[in-house]
């Protein structure tokens, strides 16, 4: 769907300049114009389809032409559908089956690992719980469940120092229902498998040894959610799935049911469909991606709107650097054509400012009621 409102060439010259508004780095108040006519500039009208299974490849040249079509969506769009994944559809099955039972629980169960209850903001959230669109003052219209990186479930099995342990996210289970851990866990190590491949196609094609990111990876800062959005109302018009926003991560790897909702804008502030199709995952730039590449990469934004009249339900998977990890712009991304955008970030202190930013944005709308 798209809001973007057919007007003629009269209408447009004597219309007031509309906005997307959006939340960017912590901040709602960020904008871009919506264009018609004569200013609309040069941009995507669809999300690109990649087949990655040449990435798996032992030859070389089939992960550097994977590498190198990620890289094009990535520039154009920052968004592509995954092809090819190779993750096991039984596992993604299993997974929403348990994810919607979870759901079906009454809301005071789930409170009990509400995530403001929790130092790094893990567990519940209900719906209305958060709110992305300072415009409608209800939040947003869904819930989820979060967790993160755990190094028992990692396969690479890394040494950690004592220092490195402290910086750890806390996860925050349920402690009555083992095998909800158990199954989201088993996601969340299959997906990480996943996400350090893709990392690597992400470095070749940005000139990289492939193993160039690898570093950055060994204890990551991962964040991953089971969602679910009710229905919304179309009639009420403060009413939202999630609002418009960039991703504070690396990259995402979205798994979403057949409902669709996901819209991603683009540089005519145009919303585009991110239309489910099976048998792929949707992958997004992150705005620390876009930072490493010195803005060779696009951090998109991107909503969900969810007005199919049935319940939608979605994964994602946030991929983020080591908690210790000092993000700098990568040397291959930077030339006289292309100075450095971004001075070196310290995530530890970074995520800490955005999870105050969160309790201090929640205690606000608190205060307003």
């Amino acid at each position: 769907m798209s809001d973007t409102a057919v007007v003629t060439q009269q209408e447009q010259a004597s219309a007031e300049p509309q906005y997307v508004h959006f939340h960017y780095d912590g901040k709602w108040g960020h904008k871009r114009e919506v264009l018609h006519g004569d200013k609309m500039k040069n941009t995507f009208s669809k999300i690109p389809i990649v087949d990655v299974s040449g990435m798996f490849s032992d030859k070389f040249e089939d992960r550097k032409n994977v590498a190198e079509e990620i890289t094009k969506a990535c520039e154009e769009v920052g968004f592509f559908y995954m092809k090819g994944h190779g993750v096991e559809q039984d596992l993604l099955d299993e997974t929403f089956a348990v994810s919607k039972e979870y759901f079906s629980m009454p809301v005071e169960n789930k409170m009990e690992r509400w995530i403001y209850t929790n130092r790094d903001l893990r567990g519940y959230e209900p719906v209305h719980g958060a709110n992305l669109d300072a415009t409608k003052p209800r939040g947003d219209r869904k819930e989820s469940f979060l967790w993160g990186y755990d190094p028992e479930y990692d396969v690479v099995k890394p040494t950690l120092t004592d220092e490195q342990k402290a910086l750890l996210n806390t996860n925050c289970w349920p402690e009555d229902w083992p095998e909800f851990k158990q199954q989201m866990m088993k996601y969340h190590t299959r997906f990480l498998i996943l996400a350090r491949q893709l990392a690597r196609c992400f470095a070749l094609g940005l000139g990289c040894e492939e193993t160039a990111l690898d570093h950055l990876l060994t204890a990551p800062n991962t964040s991953q959610k089971i969602l679910h959005y009710p229905p919304q109302d179309p009639t009420v018009k403060d009413d939202t799935g999630i609002g418009a926003h960039t991703d504070f991560c690396l990259f995402t790897i979205l798994n979403q049911d057949t409902s669709g909702g996901l819209e991603v804008l683009n540089a005519n502030a145009h919303w585009v469909p991110a239309t489910p199709i099976q048998g792929t995952f949707v992958v997004n730039v992150g705005d620390f991606l876009m930072r490493l590449s010195n803005n060779r990469l696009v951090s998109t934004v991107h909503r969900v709107i969810n007005e199919t009249g049935a319940a939608r339900y979605s994964i994602p998977f946030f991929i983020s650097p080591n908690a210790d990890a000092v993000l700098e712009c990568l040397p291959t991304c930077v030339s006289i054509e292309r100075p450095i955008q971004y001075e070196p970030l310290a995530l530890g202190p970074y995520h800490q400012h955005r999870y105050q930013l969160l309790r201090d944005q929640f205690k606000a709308r608190q205060l307003a009621k």
